[in-house]
């Protein structure tokens, strides 16, 4: 069975993650058509919370970017910015957000889910010396003495009332946070909570309050919590795959409803021109045309990039012929690159050693004089695109964007900056 986009182009989106929600509302808002195709999910569904645009700490990002250091932002661009407003569920405070961690780490960040408590907005030291208060309760990884210790003095383990049935103290976090997007569970939870603000007279109360993951799955909950409260409540970021990733999931479909983006489902094969139009066609025999065409299928662990050294094909048996370790999932004119030039053929045929592919033996992913100067093939292989998503080597009307292209960090709002750069410019082109 064939469908085909005439009427529904001129931009295809290749994936449903951050690089690809960016491109495909950055195009819709310019006036383009825009169909995104997509198998499922991706790397994305598996974000924590945490946006960054380096790896470099926050603060120093941001400091950086003030003194004027190339390829560092302090912002948001003006397309990407509105992409981040069309979400509506993420936080990008004027300085670096300090937020701590299930694995008991705190860690900065440029921003956030609204659903997780950002240390750095509330003074402790001017609250009459409060400290936070880390909820006690029966939840799988969850130990709030021990949390509590491991982020420091400004953290005590609180006893509140949040479990309301049994089965909680072992459903997954994701199903137990989408129990209160129920408006009369938070207003129970807020209840029990304020009995334990109640309780506890020595210091003036708490400055703030953190519970497991646990405040919404359709939109983040801590602010109309909160504000029942009395106090900052929120979350700490958790494991990949939590309530995080199907917030993200919940806010983009929103966000293509409303801009009137259309989703198809399909895993795509191939991605060709001819005659001045783009041609995609699914392994399921769908196919879709399109102007403009933007690649956002991810790197190595959303499944846009694969590993596939020559010596891989046969099992015991040498290949016929050296090839370069990586290769695009997506059969697409692309020139596949690392360190800013394309990936160079193995000298034998029994491939490159592993252990030069990746970080630690091949150096820091993060270098002193620029977001990601070091790593090796298995951190920045990828795409090669010029300074407009365009994929080099490529017919006209080929973008790329996110972890798919090579040499960027693999950060969401580097993904975000760049899918929404990628999608302005198929649009602009081709109205």
């Amino acid at each position: 069975m064939t469908s085909r986009t005439d009427g529904l182009g001129p931009v295809v989106v290749i994936g449903a993650g951050v690089s690809g929600t960016a491109a495909a509302i950055a195009a819709a808002r310019l006036g383009a058509r825009v169909t995104v195709v997509d198998h499922g999910a991706g790397a994305s569904s598996l974000a924590t919370g945490a946006l960054d645009f380096t790896w470099a700490p926050a603060s120093r990002d941001r400091r950086l970017a003030d003194e004027g250091e190339p390829r560092r932002q302090a912002d948001l661009s003006r397309s990407s910015r509105d992409v981040f407003d069309a979400l509506g569920v993420y936080v990008l405070p004027s300085r670096p957000a300090r937020l701590v961690t299930t694995a008991g780490v705190v860690r900065e960040a440029r921003g956030h889910d609204a659903a997780l408590l950002d240390a750095a907005s509330i003074d402790v030291a001017r609250t009459a010396g409060r400290r936070i208060g880390v909820v006690r309760c029966s939840r799988p990884g969850w130990d709030a003495d021990a949390l509590a210790a491991a982020w420091g003095g400004a953290w005590v383990a609180i006893d509140a009332r949040v479990l309301k049935y049994a089965d909680e103290r072992g459903i997954p976090d994701a199903d137990f946070a989408a129990r209160h997007d129920d408006d009369a569970r938070l207003a129970w939870l807020a209840e029990r909570l304020r009995e334990a603000l109640s309780g506890r007279a020595e210091g003036g109360g708490l400055a703030g309050i953190v519970l497991p993951p646990s405040l919404g799955v359709d939109r983040p909950r801590s602010q109309a919590l909160s504000e029942r409260v009395g106090v900052p409540c929120g979350e700490p970021i958790a494991m990949p795959g939590g309530p995080a990733g199907l917030r993200f999931e919940r806010a983009r479909d929103r966000a293509f409803a409303t801009a009137g983006i259309t989703r198809a489902r399909a895993r795509v094969r191939r991605a060709e021109a001819s005659g001045g139009t783009w041609h995609v066609t699914g392994y399921e025999g769908t196919s879709f045309e399109a102007h403009a065409v933007v690649l956002a299928t991810g790197g190595l662990i959303g499944g846009g990039i694969e590993y596939a050294p020559s010596e891989a094909t046969l099992a015991a048996a040498l290949p016929s012929s050296a090839r370069a370790p990586f290769r695009a999932s997506v059969d697409a004119p692309v020139v596949l690159g690392a360190h800013g030039r394309p990936l160079e053929l193995p000298g034998s045929l029994f491939g490159v050693e592993p252990e030069r592919l990746a970080w630690p033996f091949t150096g820091e992913p993060t270098g002193p004089t620029g977001p990601f100067t070091g790593g090796g093939m298995l951190e920045r292989a990828g795409v090669l695109v010029a300074d407009d998503g365009a994929c080099f080597g490529a017919p006209r009307g080929l973008f790329a964007a996110g972890e798919v292209v090579a040499d960027g960090p693999r950060t969401w709002l580097h993904a975000l900056t760049s899918g929404a750069l990628a999608g302005a410019y198929a649009a602009r082109r081709y109205r």
